[in-house]
């Protein structure tokens, strides 16, 4: 019994493997960038202001492109994505004095990243559900406060991060599949800002939209 029980153990596995359907190819999109921050920044060593006060504003339109695969058994499939992403966002800086507002502006923050999401999904025949975590590894970035008055600033970015995204897709034929996400962030895009000797705490996140076009090989 324990030989039978060890046997299909070791052909179970290697029976889904030969009925999975693997397939690869290449991905494009846009996305809608929103920066989700509300933050009061008190300053201690500046002359022209006391605090600064940054607020999430509008969102932008970034593009992302990359490599994937899927994996499918029956109507389940893994599909793990390699994109690299140039996205932004808008943010308001408004510094003040003694409670005045002194100066205020709508500034980009703007990231360059990549992104290695692993959707788990379900087929309804050409359409699928899926949702799956997504990791990614800040590249560059231009942050909103640089320059901002003149600042010696200097933005603590964590150089990666972790969300996740959920969303549905449509195959079309045998080549070409769309896929319409939404993706949220489970960490700090930020941990602190450095202004001319102070390090402060600085909570930064985004959250976006992707729309993409993928081709299978």
């Amino acid at each position: 019994m324990k030989r039978l029980i060890l046997i299909a153990l070791l052909i179970i596995p290697f029976s889904i493997v030969s009925n999975a359907q693997i397939k690869f190819g290449v991905k494009a999109g846009i996305t809608s960038t929103s920066i989700k921050v509300d933050e009061v920044i008190s300053i201690t060593d500046q002359t022209d202001f006391d605090e600064l006060v940054v607020k999430g504003k509008n969102a932008k339109v970034g593009f992302q492109g990359g490599i994937f695969s899927r994996i499918t058994i029956a109507k389940l499939y893994v599909q793990p994505e390699l994109l690299f992403t140039s996205a932004s966002g808008e943010v308001e800086v408004t510094s003040l004095l003694g409670g005045t507002e002194v100066v205020s502006e709508i500034r980009d923050q703007k990231f360059r990243q990549i992104d290695f999401p692993i959707m788990l999904g379900y087929k309804f025949g050409p359409a699928r559900i899926q949702a799956g975590p997504v990791g990614t590894i800040v590249l560059s970035t231009d942050p909103s406060l640089d320059g901002f008055m003149g600042m010696d600033y200097e933005e603590e970015f964590n150089g990666a991060t972790w969300g996740y995204q959920v969303g549905v897709g449509l195959d079309i034929g045998k080549k070409l599949t769309i896929d319409v996400k939404y993706e949220g962030n489970l960490s700090k895009l930020a941990n602190g800002v450095k202004i001319g000797n102070e390090t402060l705490d600085f909570d930064s996140r985004n959250s976006q939209f992707v729309a993409s076009l993928g081709i299978f090989f």
